[in-house]
């Protein structure tokens, strides 16, 4: 994998946890500014009836999809490690030489 493509899609990755974290920010945001908190409070936070599991929902999903996202950064990590990439550090010893420092 070329590492041009590995840093593309590992920063793809990571504003992706980033904006998925940022989720329950932007509801308190929009409540706090007279919103609907994207329909948590559909007539706003005045008379906001939220059930009992509602909130708990919303964080097993966003929780869902941040270890979903960490997943697939690892992933990426994982291929573009893989044996068979030229590396200059390690290809400078072979297998049998002794380093002693």
């Amino acid at each position: 994998m070329h590492p041009s493509a590995v840093k593309a899609l590992v920063t793809v990755a990571i504003l992706a946890i980033i904006a998925v974290a940022a989720v329950p920010l932007v509801i308190l945001l929009d409540l706090t500014g007279d919103g609907t908190g994207w329909g948590v409070c559909p007539a706003g936070l005045d008379s906001c009836r939220v059930g009992n599991f509602r909130g708990p929902r919303l964080a097993v999903v966003l929780l869902s999809v941040l270890l979903a996202l960490a997943a697939i950064l690892r992933f990426i990590v994982w291929v573009a490690g893989l044996p068979g990439r030229h590396r200059e550090a390690a290809s400078r010893y072979r297998r049998d030489d002794i380093f002693i420092p």
